[in-house]
């Protein structure tokens, strides 16, 4: 009996063993499997498998960082803070001041970023070859489209320089003597220039609005000039009288860099002047071009300038390089064929 017990206990024992191993074994067996699978699924993942049967590395896909779509800080500081840097102005025989007989005309007003190369490398300049247009460049430095607080806006006492004052004097209601120094005063006074017969205006100020702390808009008057988006609408409305069949480009400001000395205070998405930054005075001017049914070219976004490119495309934070003015001029040149080209369709 005690050894017909024993040997029960011994089987007993034995099926038990039998059993843990046969259960282990089929674990282990699922857990490959799916050990398997996760490999199969990190394998579809990261190769691509041939007809052949080649295995072939995928190209890694990276992923945005939250530091790469945050938006910047804003930081607001007094406009005083904000200067133009100065620059000398290159003026040659490539300038145009007499009409030459091309299909085109084109007119430019703007601040120095139209203003300052009148060599054969401007951006009038270089626009005009690529289009084969007369063109007649009426930017003035440091000048902005809204008039100063504490300039005369009476046509008879008229002492602004900025936008407005010149799209008075293409329209001829105010004389040209407060451009005395400036080259668009040949232009202007020229009785061989006719700009009623201009094919296309193009219209670029913004940033010193920006530096000199121009407000953007004023809700209780459309056309308030000393509003950057008074003046802008009052530039259009000019135009269009003094030449009603011409295309009207109103081009926004570019991106910008703002030193104190070698100090970089900010960008012009992040610098606040108490009314904006930069990049709002861009948006002011394409909400303009589409409330008044003008064409916008984004000069801010567009191009390729920004704080990765800056160093390329930026002597100095806001003026353009070389190379800044060819892909400026490349890019506005195609518009205005553009244009042209839907316009004569």
């Amino acid at each position: 009996m005690r050894i017909e017990r024993n040997m029960n206990r011994k089987g007993i024992s034995f099926l038990i063993v039998v059993g843990v191993l046969l259960v282990l074994m089929f674990t282990g067996c699922s857990l490959q499997e799916k050990e398997e699978e996760k490999h199969d699924e990190i394998l579809h993942d990261n190769v691509i498998i041939t007809e052949t049967g080649e295995v072939i590395d995928k190209e890694p896909v990276l992923q945005e960082t939250p530091e790469a779509t945050a938006m910047p800080e804003v930081v607001e500081i007094d406009a005083e803070m904000l200067v133009e840097p100065e620059q000398e102005q290159v003026i040659s025989e490539e300038d145009q001041t007499e009409p030459q007989g091309k299909e085109l005309q084109l007119v430019f007003l703007g601040d120095s970023i139209f203003d300052t190369y009148r060599d054969g490398t401007g951006i009038p300049y270089r626009t005009a070859v690529e289009c084969d247009a007369d063109v007649y460049n009426l930017a003035i430095g440091g000048t902005c489209a809204a008039v100063a607080g504490d300039e005369q806006i009476g046509l008879e006492e008229w002492t602004s320089r900025s936008m407005v004052g010149i799209v008075n004097a293409v329209a001829k209601k105010i004389p040209t003597d407060i451009f005395v120094n400036d080259t668009a005063k040949t232009i202007l006074d020229n009785p061989n220039i006719d700009f009623s017969k201009t094919d296309c205006f193009i219209v670029e100020y913004g940033m010193n609005d920006f530096l000199s702390a121009t407000p953007l808009d004023n809700k209780d008057q459309f056309y308030d000039v000393k509003t950057y988006a008074g003046a802008l609408r009052y530039a259009v409305a000019t135009l269009k009288g003094v030449a009603p069949d011409a295309t009207i480009i109103l081009c926004s400001p570019t991106y910008a860099q703002f030193y104190n000395g070698s100090w970089m205070i900010g960008d012009g998405n992040s610098v606040n002047n108490g009314y904006g930054t930069l990049f709002d005075y861009k948006g002011i001017c394409e909400y303009v071009a589409g409330e008044q049914q003008v064409f916008f070219f984004n000069a801010y976004q567009d191009l390729g300038i920004n704080g990765y490119t800056a160093e390329d495309y930026l002597e100095d934070g806001i003026h353009l390089t070389d190379e800044g003015r060819q892909i400026y001029a490349d890019a506005l040149a195609k518009a205005i064929l553009s244009y042209e080209e839907e316009k004569n369709n």
